[in-house]
């Protein structure tokens, strides 16, 4: 489930906090609108992903494994900005539509992820399930992390630095590690989705990140693949696709 974290105080202070922080650039966030983040250690390890609000103060929409481990990263600095968090009621409702989406945090040719907050769930012939909302992320190859994934991970590894680290907005915790390795790295490794119609076991070439759903008679999850091994790899499983 995801949770919804309270930042109080000073907006412009709070703001302040954030930037200093976070991969993404909250300057560029417009209000009532909704932004891709992470927050990663020193090491340039992601800590957690989320999902941020801008309203009259900032939200941030987490998965509820990763609620304590956000707030505990943030709040030694949150106490010089005058800040603090809470966590609200409330729920979540991610939409995935055909149209672009001023609001959306995804979009391409095909489909728009975006979310909304709501006060109580509204049930209707149209409402997602949750394994409906996981897959739409993974073919957008957007991952949310849990728990078990924390610190594993730079945003390279990822793909998060591609839809959640702003390299060009000055210093945020573990931002020259993420840097270095993004413009002087060897980048050996793909993020990659696989949908497969048969169980596929992990090797030394492949790693899956996360949990791996089973949707509709298919096997879907992330995984970081040498791309050395892409052409062996789609050679071996005819019938697997690779985004």
């Amino acid at each position: 489930a995801i949770k919804i974290i309270s930042v109080h105080g000073d907006i412009d202070k709070v703001e302040n906090l954030l930037q200093g922080q976070i991969t993404s650039d909250v300057t560029l966030l417009g209000n009532e609108n909704y932004q891709l983040s992470s927050i990663c250690n020193q090491k340039g390890e992601v800590m957690a992903g989320f999902i941020i609000h801008k309203s009259k103060n900032y939200k941030i929409l987490i998965d509820e494994t990763l609620v304590n481990i956000f707030i505990d990263e943030l709040s030694p600095f949150a106490k010089f900005f005058g800040a603090t968090f809470s966590v609200e009621d409330g729920f979540v409702h991610g939409h995935i539509t055909q149209d672009k989406n001023e609001k959306a945090f995804f979009s391409n040719d095909i489909f728009s992820l975006s979310v909304s907050l709501e006060k109580e769930i509204h049930v209707n012939d149209q409402s997602l399930l949750m394994n409906d909302w996981v897959v739409a992320n993974k073919l957008a190859l957007n991952i949310d992390l849990n728990l078990n994934d924390i610190g594993k991970y730079r945003p390279l590894e990822i793909n998060y630095d591609k839809n959640r680290v702003a390299f060009d907005k000055g210093c945020f915790r573990g931002q020259e590690i993420i840097a270095r390795m993004k413009y002087l790295g060897v980048d050996r490794r793909k993020f990659v989705t696989i949908i497969s119609p048969e169980a596929i076991k992990e090797n030394k070439n492949f790693k899956v990140i996360g949990e791996i759903l089973r949707y509709k008679d298919l096997y879907i999850f992330s995984s970081l693949i040498k791309r050395d091994f892409l052409d062996e790899f789609s050679s071996n499983n005819p019938s697997v696709v690779i985004i």
